[in-house]
C-alpha cells in the first residue's frame, strides 16, 4: 500500500538518497535539512508500506509565499516511474497552495527530460522562459532549465 505522508528534517537522509538515485548532481542531507528552515516550506514522501520497514520511492518539496507556489524538487525512484505518482504529488501541492491563497505555480524542467515535460504540459505547466546553462552534467557540461508555470485556478 502507498502512503503520502508530510516528511520532516529527520527525513532529510532518505529524501537526499532519492534525489540522488534521480538526478546526477543530487543534494545532499544537509541540503534537505536546511529546506526545512525556510518558512513555508513543505516536504512530501511517498513510501511503500507493506510487510517490515517501509520503503521510500518518491517525494517532493514546494514552497508557498503568499499568491506564488514553487516546486523545488520533485522525485519517483526509477522502478516506480510512470505509475502516476508525481502526477499525485504534484496534485497535493496544487490543493495545499490553492488551500494557502497560492494563485499560479512555477516549476524548473531540464530541458530534455521529455517524459517530465510532457506530465507538467498535461497537468496545465506552460514554458515561459529558459535558463541557459543551469543545470551541470556529470561531465561538467550544462543544460537549460526550461522555467514552467501553471494558473492553480485552471487545475
Amino acid at each position: 500500500m502507498l502512503r503520502f505522508r508530510q516528511a520532516f528534517a529527520a527525513d532529510s537522509p532518505i529524501l537526499s538518497k532519492i534525489h540522488e538515485e534521480c538526478f546526477p548532481n543530487y543534494w545532499d542531507s544537509s541540503a534537505f535539512t536546511n529546506f526545512f528552515g525556510i518558512e513555508n516550506t513543505r516536504a512530501v514522501l511517498v513510501e511503500l508500506h507493506g510487510q517490515g520497514k517501509p520503503e521510500p520511492i518518491g517525494m517532493m518539496v514546494y514552497r508557498v509565499v503568499h499568491e506564488q507556489a514553487d516546486i523545488i524538487t520533485i522525485a519517483v525512484r526509477p522502478a516506480w516511474r510512470r505509475q502516476g505518482l508525481a502526477r499525485s504529488l504534484l496534485k497535493s501541492a496544487f490543493s495545499h497552495a490553492k488551500a494557502l491563497g497560492a494563485t499560479k505555480m512555477f516549476l524548473d524542467v531540464e530541458d530534455g527530460n521529455v517524459a517530465a515535460f510532457g506530465l507538467y504540459t498535461n497537468m496545465g505547466f506552460r514554458q515561459i522562459n529558459r535558463r541557459r546553462h543551469y543545470y551541470k552534467q556529470k561531465d561538467a557540461s550544462f543544460t537549460d532549465a526550461l522555467v514552467m508555470s501553471c494558473e492553480l485556478a485552471s487545475v
